[in-house]
């Protein structure tokens, strides 16, 4: 079985030989590099999970049980995501916390971010919040998977007929997606539970209390 990070390394060879075909004209080619490449950045993902939480769930079930490219997708989405807002959230409460402290004695932070973490956003951290480069990546690859742009694009590169085309623009944008995803993955960690969207893995109807306890 290969090893995590040959996946990371696959990854980089397809984003840098997309990007070369980009250049020369060749941006079909190109196209179906880049799905792969994000694929290969999925699996890195499930790897690198499994050797931390052997017993971890890898999907948030965006796909069902179809192939294994799409649920490489499927896990890739749901841990940059993760990641993402996990990141900002604690930026945001470390900074809270610095604030809250000034001048007196200090409480242990894990505590103090448990008893204080519903406490909603103010206007500038809902500012820091949208102009977030991590998270608006997050949410284009996560729009890219659900939406099956991800599988359009790969066709699009393999066949003469297919459903959609792309412009040579867009080709470029999803190269500058992987090439951001690639880069959060240096920092990023991993979790035993994939991210919870409401809609695929976590019901409408569901909601729950500040202790994580099911009220509906």
């Amino acid at each position: 079985m290969a090893e995590p990070k040959e996946h990371l390394a696959n990854a980089e060879r397809l984003i840098s030989d997309a990007q070369h075909l980009h250049s020369q004209d060749r941006v079909r080619s190109a196209a179906t590099l880049i799905v792969v490449a994000l694929e290969e950045m999925g699996e890195f993902v499930e790897l690198l999970t499994k050797v931390s939480y052997p017993s971890a769930k890898l999907h948030m079930g965006i796909f069902g049980s179809k192939a294994n490219h799409s649920r490489r997708q499927d896990a890739l989405a749901g841990h940059v995501m993760n990641f993402a807002f996990g990141a900002f959230f604690s930026r945001t409460m470390a900074k809270r916390y610095a604030v809250a402290f000034v001048g007196k004695p200090a409480e242990d932070f894990m505590a103090w971010t448990m008893r204080t973490h519903h406490l909603t956003l103010t206007d500038e951290e809902q500012v820091d919040q949208r102009s977030c480069l991590d998270i608006a990546t997050a949410h284009i690859l996560m729009h890219f998977v659900r939406s099956n742009t991800l599988k359009d694009l790969r066709e699009y590169g393999l066949y003469e007929n297919n459903n959609r085309a792309f412009s040579e623009k867009e080709i470029e944008q999803a190269i500058d997606l992987a090439s951001r995803v690639r880069r959060m993955l240096e920092k990023s960690w991993v979790t035993p539970e994939p991210f919870q969207l409401r809609g695929v893995n976590l019901p409408e109807n569901i909601a729950f209390d500040l202790d994580g306890k099911r009220l509906a």
